[in-house]
């Protein structure tokens, strides 16, 4: 692909992100910013979706939020109606919604932060967000963080897990795209991370820190040789070549996981045992209740909308498998926050009305049936047709829900006491 071509695809991004920043503040206007996961040079013209999370003022209500997300999915269905060449880019809505005292929350900290760029809005609040990144240790979030994602993808190359959408001419790209940008270099990243001890803040940058500090320089190497070309190589064409670049990717965890078992400080775990003992043992997650409760609701604020664009999107835009993969998020936001709860409560027999109840949190009947609606969703197993009415389902109930996870996170910062107010400043 000539240089021109790629600097037209490239130019795609901003463009997408400058009117969903523009349009949302219309909409709502406390918007305030647009970041992404990943800087520019992260991603690769063509190839890659755009990971936003909306940031909004310290103002922002659960009324306001719930508009925001109504208008997250017009805004995304009227430029996948006008604009099918963005179609990959705009594969989702923007996953998260936070306020900058949400973000700047010590309780709520988020080893994420990192790898947050600004796309369009105000960037104080980042420039502050980022001082305070800089001085802060690498603790045991950090580690229980990084460790976690490295060994979930510590495997040779799975096929058929991360299938491409949307993704037009390019589509047979994906497949090495998928190999080096989405299943190599974020579990390496995590890698740097750990052996630098700090969160670095992009795939580039963390590749070449491994390079340049002699950790899996073959590896990267030629993973920066794939998508520096747009991955227009031998690869491409030949399942040979491709599995023998596939075998070289997973040589790199098997040379670089015992130098990161001996960097982990914080997390008191047997490091000795198999990996999948290490799995077991990392699964129940220390963090605070408050914080992983703050986790989710983040990623609650951002789902109805993208319901209805999926559910409206014009033929030219598939998403059938796109709803499959929402389900992933329908099942985060279901049983893991109940689980808290119970938790919370000191009590793993509570059924979700009981956890509720024991909150002193009041439920409405229409609040009551979107709870049990979007535990209906989480049971899905198979049917298309009726995954689709689900879905339909939860254009008008899921706010509801979400405004019971508000209320949720409300009455726990109560319970766990002021010092969880403050900020991290």
């Amino acid at each position: 692909m000539d240089k021109s071509r790629l600097e037209e695809l490239r130019s795609h991004f901003e463009a997408v992100a400058s009117i969903i920043g523009e349009q949302l503040s219309r909409a709502n206007p406390h918007v305030i910013s647009l970041v992404a996961k990943w800087d520019k040079t992260d991603l690769v013209p063509g190839l890659s979706d755009m990971d936003f999370r909306i940031i909004c003022d310290d103002q922002t209500t659960v009324d306001d939020w719930v508009q925001i997300d109504q208008a997250m999915g017009r805004i995304h269905l009227e430029m996948v109606r006008e604009h099918p060449e963005w179609n990959r880019i705009n594969e989702h809505t923007a996953g998260a919604g936070m306020t900058v005292a949400e973000v700047m929350n010590k309780n709520y900290y988020n080893p994420e932060y990192a790898v947050w760029h600004l796309w369009w809005g105000q960037r104080e609040w980042l420039d502050e967000l980022s001082s305070y990144l800089d001085s802060r240790r690498f603790g045991y979030s950090d580690e229980h963080f990084h460790l976690t994602r490295f060994l979930t993808y510590y495997s040779p190359y799975i096929h058929g897990i991360d299938p491409g959408h949307n993704l037009g001419a390019l589509e047979n790209k994906y497949p090495l795209h998928s190999r080096c940008w989405h299943y190599f270099a974020p579990p390496m990243l995590s890698a740097a991370s750990l052996l630098a001890r700090r969160n670095l803040p992009s795939k580039r940058e963390a590749l070449a820190w491994l390079r340049d500090n002699s950790s899996v320089a073959e590896q990267v190497h030629a993973v920066f040789e794939q998508v520096d070309a747009h991955y227009q190589t031998g690869e491409l064409a030949d399942p040979k070549r491709l599995k023998k670049f596939e075998d070289l990717l997973f040589t790199a965890f098997e040379q670089i996981y015992q130098p990161l078992c001996d960097s982990i400080r914080n997390v008191t775990i047997d490091l000795t045992a198999p990996r999948e003992d290490i799995k077991k043992q990392l699964a129940p997650n220390k963090r605070e209740p408050l914080e992983m409760l703050m986790e989710y609701l983040r990623w609650a604020r951002t789902r109805a909308g993208r319901y209805r664009f999926y559910l409206n999107a014009p033929e030219h835009f598939s998403t059938t498998g796109l709803m499959q993969d929402e389900l992933v998020w329908v099942r985060n936001l279901t049983k893991p926050v109940f689980d808290i709860l119970r938790k919370v409560l000191s009590n793993q027999t509570l059924t979700p009305q009981q956890c509720l109840s024991r909150l002193s949190i009041k439920v409405s009947s229409v609040e009551q049936k979107a709870i049990s609606h979007m535990f209906d969703m989480a049971a899905w197993s198979e049917g298309a047709e009726l995954l689709r009415e689900l879905y339909r389902g939860s254009i008008e109930l899921y706010p509801h829900y979400y405004r019971v996870l508000d209320r949720v996170l409300v009455q726990v910062a109560a319970r766990e006491g002021p010092s969880h107010g403050g900020q991290a400043k």
